[in-house]
C-alpha cells in the first residue's frame, strides 16, 4: 500500500519544519519516493525544499546516475543540486563507510553553506533492523541496539529520518503509485558487503516466519524508550553540576547502569578524541569512582580527579611525550 499524502503529513509531524530544509537523493527508490512525497509536503506547508544528489564517483556511470537524478527531479518541479566527492582513487578498505562519511561531510558542508538546518534522508524499517542486527553482532550495548533516531543533531542542524517506522515495500508501491522510475546501485545485492548478507539472511527468517519485521521494531521501539530515559536521566544529574564537576556521593548514588552513562556523556561533550572508548574501559573507571580510597582515573583522553568538597572535576588528559 502507498504512502498518502495525508499519512506523509502525520510522519513528518513531529519535526516541526519551519524553515528550509534538504533532501538526500540517491536515485534508489527509497529517495526518490520521500522527495516526491515531500514536494507535495513543502507546497503544502509553504516551505523551501532542495534535494541533494552526491556524486561518489565509485563507478563508472556514477556522473550519468547523478544527471538521471537531475533531470527526472527538476522535471517534476524539485530544486535540484548534485554534489561531487572528489578523491584520487577508488578506496579498497571500508568502501561503504569512507562513501557514508563523505556524504555526511558534502551534505553538511552544503546545508551550512546555505543556511539549511534540516537534513531528510529516506532511512527506513528495513534498514534500521538491519542495524539493530549488525551491531547486535558486534556487541553494542543499549545505545547501539537503539539503532537509528528519528532526530539526530549534526552540526550543520538536524539529521531528520521520518520513514523508520515504514517497510520498504511500501516505498516501492508508493514510486509505482507516482508512476515513478528508480535505479538500483549494484552494491545492494553484493555479499561482499555485511549488510547485504544480514539482508539476505532476514529474507529467509522472514519467509520461514521466524521473525516478524514488525515484533523486531517493536521491540527496537522499548530499547529506544529506554535509552531515551536515561539521556533524561543524565540531563537530570547535570542540571545540578558541570560536565567537568559533580558531586562524587551524588554519582555513587545512581544505579551503575546511569553511572556509566553520565560517563560517556562527560566524555563525548569533552574529549577530543574521535571515538569513544570501549565499553571495558567506562566500566573500569566506574569501579574506581566507587572505590573510597578513589583519587584519579583516565578515560578518553580526559582525567577525573577527586577534588575538594567531595567533587569530581575532569580534565584533558596531559600526556608526557
Amino acid at each position: 500500500m502507498f504512502i498518502t499524502d495525508i499519512e506523509f503529513e502525520e510522519l513528518m509531524a513531529p519535526f516541526l519544519l519551519k524553515t528550509p530544509f534538504a533532501v538526500a537523493v540517491s536515485g534508489g527508490a527509497d529517495s526518490l519516493a520521500l522527495a516526491l512525497l515531500t514536494k507535495h509536503y513543502a507546497d503544502s506547508n509553504d516551505l523551501q525544499m532542495t534535494t541533494l544528489t552526491v556524486d561518489h564517483g565509485l563507478r563508472s556511470n556514477s556522473t550519468d546516475e547523478a544527471q538521471w537524478v537531475h533531470d527526472l527531479l527538476t522535471e517534476k518541479g524539485i530544486r535540484h543540486e548534485t554534489l561531487v566527492w572528489n578523491h584520487d582513487s577508488v578506496p579498497h578498505t571500508k568502501i561503504q563507510e569512507r562513501a557514508r562519511v563523505a556524504r555526511y561531510d558534502l551534505l553538511g558542508q552544503w546545508c551550512l553553506a546555505n543556511g539549511v538546518g534540516a537534513l531528510l534522508t529516506a532511512h527506513h524499517q528495513d534498514d534500521q533492523i538491519e542495524t539493530f542486527f549488525m551491531r547486535l553482532a558486534h556487541r553494542s550495548g543499549l545505545k547501539g541496539l537503539s539503532s537509528m533516531s528519528a532526530v539526530r543533531m549534526m552540526p550543520f542542524g538536524k539529521l531528520v529520518r521520518p520513514l523508520l517506522s515504514v517497510p520498504k515495500e511500501r516505498l516501492i508501491a508508493t514510486l509505482k503509485a507516482f508512476r515513478c522510475e528508480w535505479c538500483d546501485d549494484p552494491s545492494n545485492t553484493n555479499d561482499a558487503f555485511e549488510r547485504v548478507r544480514l539482508r539476505k539472511a532476514l529474507s529467509n527468517l522472514y519467509e520461514q516466519e521466524l521473525l516478524a519485521p514488525d515484533a523486531v521494531a517493536a521491540s527496537i521501539k522499548k530499547l529506544q524508550d529506554v535509552d531515551e530515559f536515561l539521556d533524561e536521566s543524565v540531563a537530570t544529574f547535570f542540571s545540578a553540576y558541570a560536565l567537568d564537576r559533580f558531586s562524587l556521593k551524588a554519582f555513587q548514588a545512581q544505579h551503575v547502569v546511569l553511572q556509566k552513562r553520565i560517563l560517556g556523556h562527560v566524555i563525548r561533550q569533552l574529549s577530543l578524541a574521535s571515538y569513544m572508548p570501549p565499553d571495558a574501559a567506562i566500566d573500569q573507571v566506574c569501579q574506581q569512582l566507587m572505590q573510597a580510597d578513589f583519587k584519579g582515573a583516565t578515560v578518553g583522553g580526559l582525567y577525573f580527579r577527586r577534588a575538594a568538597g567531595g567533587m569530581v572535576e575532569v580534565k584533558k588528559e596531559v600526556r608526557k611525550d
